[in-house]
Parts: C-alpha cells; sequence; structure tokens
C-alpha cells in the first residue's frame, strides 16, 4: 500500500509528456488482450515500477506491478485490452529506466542486456533536458575544450539537427525529457570512447569528451 501511494503522488513528475485516460474497462482474458513483455536484462537494476498510459486502464500513469518487482534477468508479462499505450519503467527511488511509446500489439520489451553499459544522467539544474547524444569520440569533431563549445556551438547545433546520420545518436525520445531538478535518467550503450552531450530546453550544451565506458562499470553524469 506505501508503495502505491508514493508512487500515485511522484510519478506525474516524472514522466510530463505521455498522455492518456482510462474507461474503467475490466482486464481481459488473455485471448483478448496484447501481450507485453518486459525483460530485465540488467545486471543490479530492478524495476520497481511500470507506469502504463492508455486506454483501458483504471486511472492515468497505472502502475500495473503492484506490489511485484521485476529483477535483473527476470521477465514480467502485462496482458491489457487492445488499444495503444505508453509505458515508462521506474526503479524503487523513482529513476526512469526506460520509456516507451505506441505500444498497439504484442511486443517484447527488453533493458539493458548483454554488452551494455548504463548510464546515469542526474539533472539538477533549472532547465529540462531535451536531447541526450552519446557519439562516438571524434564523429562531430569537438575539440579538446571539453565542456566549453565556444562560438561553434551555433553551428555544431545546425549540423547535428540537419543531419539523419547525427540524430540517430539521441536516446531520448522526442516525447521524453529530463525534468529539472530532479530528473533522473538510465541509458544502456555498449562500452567504447564517447562524446557525451547533453541539450536543455534552453539549447544550451553540457559536454564530456573522451568519456571510457566499460563494462560492468555504471557511468554517473551530473548537470548541473
Amino acid at each position: 500500500m506505501i508503495k502505491k501511494t508514493l508512487f500515485a503522488i511522484l510519478v506525474t513528475f516524472f514522466l510530463l509528456l505521455a498522455v492518456g485516460c482510462g474507461n474503467n474497462e475490466p482486464a481481459p482474458e488473455e485471448e483478448e488482450g496484447i501481450v507485453i513483455e518486459v525483460e530485465n536484462n540488467t545486471e543490479e537494476i530492478v524495476i520497481s515500477y511500470a507506469a502504463f498510459f492508455g486506454e483501458g486502464l483504471l486511472e492515468w500513469g497505472e502502475d500495473l506491478l503492484g506490489d511485484e518487482a521485476i529483477e535483473p534477468g527476470e521477465k514480467y508479462t502485462f496482458i491489457l485490452p487492445e488499444g495503444e499505450y505508453d509505458l515508462s519503467l521506474f526503479n524503487q527511488d523513482f529513476f526512469v529506466i526506460h520509456s516507451f511509446f505506441n505500444l498497439s500489439g504484442d511486443a517484447l520489451l527488453e533493458i539493458g542486456g548483454e554488452g551494455k553499459t548504463p548510464i546515469l544522467i542526474q539533472n539538477v539544474s533549472e532547465h529540462d533536458i531535451l536531447f541526450f547524444f552519446a557519439f562516438p569520440t571524434g564523429f562531430i569533431g569537438f575539440d579538446d575544450e571539453g565542456e566549453d563549445l565556444g562560438e561553434d556551438w551555433a553551428e555544431t547545433w545546425e549540423e547535428i539537427w540537419e543531419s539523419e546520420s547525427h540524430r540517430e545518436y539521441q536516446l531520448l525520445h522526442e516525447r521524453e525529457s529530463i525534468i529539472a531538478e530532479n530528473g533522473r535518467r538510465f541509458f544502456f550503450i555498449e562500452p567504447g570512447v564517447y562524446d557525451l552531450l547533453v541539450i536543455n530546453d534552453e539549447i544550451e550544451a553540457y559536454l564530456e569528451t573522451d568519456i571510457r565506458v566499460e563494462a560492468d562499470d555504471r557511468k554517473v553524469l551530473t548537470i548541473e
């Protein structure tokens, strides 16, 4: 009961853009609905909340895990009435693990996996984060000045925005943001060396270059 109460209070602060409303339909038999499987392939992250947004639910952002959790290595099956749904997964501290949008049929949703390392973005700044890019180092050609992009930033942003090959390294969905002051969001990427670029709602940039991501080594990037 405590878990459900905390979730009801806090979920709206973490997923601002997903929309949906319930129609008080009861949960269907398996053959009547769509099957959404969530497979937790992380090493240590526990999925504590599965917030579904969409038709066929009793409430907006309903946590269908209840008092259960999806431990590392486990798979959990949700059966919902036919329709279209958004889903956001949280850990016990309400950090966003992943979000999925426009789910309208049977789906297997994998979190993490072999060869994937978690990166945690902590946004304690005054602005929402709208973009998170993980470029292989050297892909954009940033200089060695680290966070200071200087006068070249406007030109660099225009190049990124207009290039489809650049945008594929953007890991936040277009309907997502990492909210100001207390937003936390995990990402799972393959080991390598990256230039990590974060852009807020003022199109201001935060850059960390030559970040080495190794297997089983969680990175934390704090945006102030």
